[in-house]
């Protein structure tokens, strides 16, 4: 008997419990007051990785109702199992979030990050329209999707949401790509501070990037979709008002910063090539010395050139696909077969001769040509490369 009581006491307490669990779900079914508002909120870049971009989301608020959230569709879990290779593949699942909105305001301006609230002018029935789509987004089966850098990330997200009840009536004053800039003309600004990082985003990333995007495709940065609300309207009928009709700043006490690094890609590799190219025919008997360093040279390149071979084939990412970096990355591992007695140099001569011609002839002559805009630090390493080929077959 008592361990009967005992039972239904723990069914009475898991039920209460699930109440308060259930609550998000039960709220989606609420009617919003004629006091329901709308405001779009942009994060400026922080100082994580992550955040270099800036950030998107959307605040819901109804007085009456006690609703103050903010809908976030940039949350990812780093302890995912296999987090690093889903990302690589393209296969890490990003969510929409939903947070009580004072709550997240207060971690962007801990994390030094400014908040730019712009309160849009939709109607109620729109409000509740995207009320209800958010809601609906929020629950476990829909909340999921595999995140794009450039195509479906959190800014892409919020658009859409705003465009599936506002339609067509959002109307842009301006051209929205006048100056006709790839997306990798768009966040090269956002890796300027990270030069490293900006060598290795360029040199993943294939000719997609360099595709010029149409108008309303140009939305996928969270400070483009800012500036270009804050110039739209909504038409109504024969009625026209501004998509914005307030905006707020909110300003950290100790703003997020990257300090640049001075010692860059490009320094790093000129200055090797000055000095190497040179100590090559000064010091060119020590030949254990070069052997390594060339081996340590070319499988380096030799390994970029297969990861993005890898991110071309398998990656679920369109944007890693026909990468022309490939063409001076890959064929570097050519120089590992490089033996090891110096009398079989002469067998492997051809090999070294037909790359260093066939990098210097395909960059010089077929460069203007390329639909992709490669990172122009590959020079001083394709002449470092072709600098020690030919000092090899010289031997």
């Amino acid at each position: 008997m008592i361990r009967f009581k005992s039972h239904i006491l723990e069914v009475i307490q898991l039920a209460f419990l699930l109440s308060f669990l259930n609550a998000p779900l039960a709220a989606q079914e609420a009617t919003l007051s004629s006091q329901a508002r709308v405001s779009l909120i942009t994060a400026s870049p922080g100082s994580e990785l992550y955040t270099i971009f800036g950030h998107t989301a959307l605040r819901i608020t109804d007085p009456v109702s006690g609703i103050d959230r903010t809908y976030n569709y940039g949350t990812f879990d780093f302890d995912t199992a296999g987090f690093y290779r889903k990302f690589a593949f393209g296969n890490l699942q990003y969510f929409l979030s939903v947070n009580p909105y004072e709550k997240a305001k207060q971690a962007y301006l801990k994390a030094g990050r400014t908040l730019t609230e712009q309160r849009l002018n939709l109607s109620p029935s729109q409000i509740q329209r995207l009320y209800n789509y958010l809601q609906a987004n929020a629950r476990p089966e829909n909340r999921y999707y595999s995140y794009e850098f450039f195509y479906d990330n959190c800014t892409t997200r919020v658009f859409e949401a705003l465009k599936t009840v506002a339609g067509d009536s959002i109307r842009f004053q301006k051209p929205l790509n006048r100056e006709e800039q790839s997306y990798r003309e768009y966040v090269s600004p956002y890796l300027e501070p990270v030069p490293w990082i900006q060598f290795g985003i360029n040199l993943l990333l294939g000719t997609p990037a360099d595709r010029v995007p149409a108008d309303r495709q140009t939305m996928f940065l969270p400070d483009l979709l800012k500036e270009r609300f804050a110039d739209a309207r909504l038409q109504r009928a024969d009625t026209s008002r501004a998509l914005v009709h307030g905006q707020s700043m909110y300003v950290p006490s100790k703003p997020a910063t990257i300090n640049p690094s001075f010692i860059t890609p490009a320094v790093v590799f000129w200055v090797l090539l000055g000095l190497v190219a040179p100590l090559s025919f000064i010091f060119r008997n020590r030949r254990t010395f070069w052997r390594w360093f060339d081996r340590f040279l070319f499988g380096t390149v030799g390994f970029l050139g297969l990861l993005i071979l890898f991110l071309w084939v398998f990656s679920a990412y369109p944007s890693t696909k026909w990468n022309w970096n490939i063409v001076w990355t890959l064929p570097a591992l050519i120089f590992l077969y490089i033996p090891i007695n110096t009398e079989d140099i002469r067998i492997h001569q051809w090999r070294t001769r037909a790359l260093v011609i066939a990098i210097m002839i395909f960059l010089i002559l077929f460069y203007p040509f390329i639909q992709q805009s490669l990172p122009a630090i590959f020079l001083p390493l394709t002449i470092l490369m072709s600098c020690r080929g030919w000092m090899i077959h010289w031997k």
